[in-house]
């Protein structure tokens, strides 16, 4: 049996931090309802009605964020008993990572396009790899060929704008990640997605590999002469910059849709900072920046410069 290693505060820190990030940015979605009229959205909306860009972004936004708190829940609960404690094994915090990235990615691809046009190209786009990854989900031929009529439906209506190649799907969820690190105000480089990608995407697949890339090696007791027992733990320093990258992504599109849809940032940031500190359960030795932070109505700078 493994022997437990405590987190280093600071990465502990950083663990609470994101927990409390996504949640607040979770409550502010929730309290997002259609966009209103004038708004980006809208607009963008009446170009393609059929579907709209909006409840896609939402769709991305909130399956990120499903993801997020379910690791939040276990990484830092809102109620929790003064004894109680959290394990951290090696692969659950990257695979809920990895999922956040990639859901909250096409929604960061999606508006970080530079006109409504090219906007709604992507949205399509990703539709058409919707249905075409539908299609593979099932061995019926009914089910198959209800698939490529949607397809063919699709294409069909927007061919008088764009070609087949146009709206073709994107080539996997890494070129989507790595298109989504585009925006400068994002700060998060394609390189650098790519390699907590992989990781993640090794630990959530059970590779081997993480074993030795993600964890650290200590030695234990002399059980013979020269023989000693080797444990290897999961390096929390990796899990941070894992977990910091989904909220970065998440975050990012979870405030980009709150202003798209024609809402003010900061009337929303008030009341969802009021709900976490309500809800949750302070330490005696809190933080007093963290505390400062959380009764702010300001956007919080969590896992975003």
């Amino acid at each position: 049996m493994k022997t437990p290693y405590p987190v280093p505060k600071e990465h502990s820190q950083a663990f609470t931090e994101v927990a409390q990030g996504s949640r607040i940015a979770w409550h502010m979605v929730q309290a997002c309802g259609d966009p209103m009229d004038g708004s980006i959205f809208a607009n963008v909306n009446e170009l393609y009605p059929h579907e709209k860009v909006s409840d896609r972004v939402r769709h991305y936004v909130e399956a990120a964020f499903e993801h997020l708190l379910m690791w939040a829940d276990n990484a830092a609960p809102l109620k929790f008993h003064p004894e109680q404690t959290v394990n951290f094994t090696l692969r659950p915090t990257y695979t809920l990572a990895r999922a956040a990235l990639e859901s909250s990615a096409q929604a960061v691809w999606i508006l970080s396009a530079n006109n409504s046009k090219e906007c709604v190209r992507r949205h399509l786009s990703l539709i058409r790899w919707d249905i075409q990854e539908h299609k593979k989900s099932s061995p019926s031929p009914e089910h198959k060929e209800a698939c490529r009529t949607r397809e063919n439906e699709l294409l069909a209506r927007v061919g008088s704008v764009f070609t087949e190649q146009d709206v073709k799907p994107p080539n996997g969820y890494l070129a989507v990640l790595k298109s989504a690190c585009e925006p400068n105000d994002l700060d998060l480089e394609p390189v650098g997605i790519e390699r907590l990608w992989r990781a993640a995407s090794g630990a959530a697949h059970g590779m081997y590999w993480p074993n030795l890339e993600l964890q650290t090696l200590t030695t234990g007791n002399e059980d013979e002469r020269g023989h000693f027992r080797a444990q290897r733990l999961p390096d929390s320093t990796v899990m941070v910059e894992v977990i910091q990258s989904a909220l970065k992504m998440s975050q990012y599109a979870a405030y980009k849709y709150v202003v798209l849809s024609g809402l003010d940032l900061s009337a929303l940031v008030g009341p969802a900072m009021r709900w976490l500190t309500s809800n949750m359960t302070l330490k005696p030795d809190a933080d007093p920046e963290l505390l400062k932070q959380l009764n702010a109505d300001r956007p919080p700078n969590w896992g975003m410069e």
